[in-house]
């Protein structure tokens, strides 16, 4: 029972020691410097004139991974079930999961997912923690934004194809067809390359561009306005009045 007894405070002192040594500035600062070293080897390792040197790269990303999984069972271990109590550890624990994969030695798409083990440090500043909440206050408003989007395309999308399917390849498949919608909606060179060669076949295919331009440019210029309107709002307390 002694022997127990002098097991477990031994335990605890531990797992003490083990606390005040994850959380001390020093073991961040390290961490924090790692994962900037470990992101200039990813990015050489994607530079083509490095390719001589992918042996050596390779075996500094899985130091850096194997430091990271060292890092990850030492918090575990000092803070027990309350490791996964906090949002930003689980976040680590899954980005580390899947950076650890056996698959993602071929798929380096993979193991960038470590990378952003920086945006923990994100609470370290008070500007980017500001930020970042703003970023995640709005994400509701884009995903309702991206859903109107994903409606509007669609139905633009199986118009274009009733309309100009069969005579341009751009609009031969609702794939296609909203693929071709997409250039257009960026705005990128969709005059010249999509909308004269239609309008050449159909003269009046012009009435169909300019509405599905000025609709979506509509569509997010609202959700600009209606972001702008909430963080004046989370960082003031007064609605705005916006009158058009």
């Amino acid at each position: 029972m002694k022997l127990l007894e002098k097991i477990k405070k031994t335990s605890k002192q531990d797992k003490r020691k083990l606390k005040r040594l994850v959380e001390s500035h020093s073991f961040d600062l390290m961490i924090m410097s790692l994962i900037l070293f470990n992101a200039v080897v990813m990015g050489l390792l994607a530079v083509p004139e490095m390719a001589v040197y992918d042996g050596i790269l390779f075996l500094l990303d899985r130091l850096c991974l194997a430091i990271f999984i060292a890092e990850i069972l030492m918090k575990i271990y000092a803070y027990g079930r309350g490791f996964f109590r906090v949002g930003w550890n689980v976040f680590d624990f899954v980005v580390i999961l899947l950076s650890a994969l056996p698959v993602t030695s071929y798929f380096i798409a993979l193991r960038t997912f470590r990378l952003f083990l920086l945006l923990r440090y994100v609470n370290r500043c008070a500007r980017l923690k500001q930020v970042f909440g703003i970023f995640l206050g709005l994400m509701p408003s884009f995903a309702a934004m991206l859903a109107v989007l994903a409606i509007f395309f669609y139905v633009f999308a199986i118009m274009a194809v009733s309309l100009f399917g069969g005579v341009f390849v751009e609009f031969d498949s609702l794939g296609s067809s909203l693929f071709a919608l997409l250039q257009v909606f960026t705005l990128d060179g969709w005059a010249s390359t999509i909308a004269r060669p239609v309008m050449a076949e159909f003269p009046h295919a012009w009435i169909f561009f300019v509405v599905f331009v000025l609709m979506s440019f509509l569509l997010v210029l609202s959700f600009v306005i209606s972001a702008i309107v909430e963080v004046v709002r989370k960082s003031t307390g007064i609605v705005p009045k916006i009158k058009l």
